[in-house]
């Protein structure tokens, strides 16, 4: 966790750690501490503030989407509006939380960022979905020929917010093989997080 204001980061790591399914690595006070501490540990998950000092959470995202593209950022900002979370999710993280909720908020998100890439509230909702549709940095649309059948089953019932587990129980097919096949359609369509995967599905239709 990444956080510039010591009582929160603190009081908030205390909270995480009397969750015997999460183990907390590591905490930074800014940027460049959390970058620092990435070359001796690889979290899973990553909570981000975006208000922090030397290096803030915006550039902070930019360098590990660049460098350790496997690691999922949430970030958290007393700034919650859909201007912040659609440039974040445009930027590549894949869950946004308010500062002022509370630790099962911050439990669920980073349960559901593990184990299906992304966390969605309703604040995340189509309208704001529409925005990130209409902005210039959506890639373009692509036609649904580029993924076989297979992979548009399973780009369906991710956008349905289904985890590997319940994916692959429904197709009758290893978690292995649908992580294999989610990580295709992600170099096919070009989308850096479930955010793009659904606005791509939209845009071509294969959900409404």
């Amino acid at each position: 966790m990444a956080e510039d204001h010591l009582l929160f980061r603190q009081g908030l790591t205390t909270l995480l750690k009397e969750y015997e399914e999460i183990n907390v690595l590591f905490d930074a006070s800014n940027g460049i501490e959390l970058l620092d501490e990435l070359k001796k540990s690889k979290p899973d998950v990553i909570l981000l503030d975006i208000e922090m000092p030397i290096m803030n959470g915006k550039e902070a995202l930019l360098k590990i989407k660049e460098k350790y593209p496997a690691i999922k950022v949430i970030m958290i900002s007393s700034y919650y509006d859909d201007a912040y979370i659609t440039e974040y999710l445009l930027l590549g993280a894949v869950g946004f939380l308010p500062k002022h909720c509370d630790i099962e908020k911050v439990i669920d998100a980073i349960f559901a960022v593990y184990e299906q890439g992304f966390y969605f509230d309703n604040n995340i909702s189509k309208s704001l979905l529409a925005k990130l549709m209409k902005s210039k940095a959506v890639n373009p649309t692509l036609p649904n020929q580029i993924l076989s059948n297979r992979e548009i089953e399973i780009l369906k019932l991710t956008c349905l917010e289904k985890t590997s587990k319940e994916i692959s129980e429904e197709l009758f097919i290893s978690q292995r093989t649908v992580e294999w096949h989610r990580k295709q359609i992600m170099i096919k369509t070009k989308a850096k997080n479930v955010v793009g995967l659904v606005m791509y599905a939209i845009k071509n239709k294969i959900i409404s």
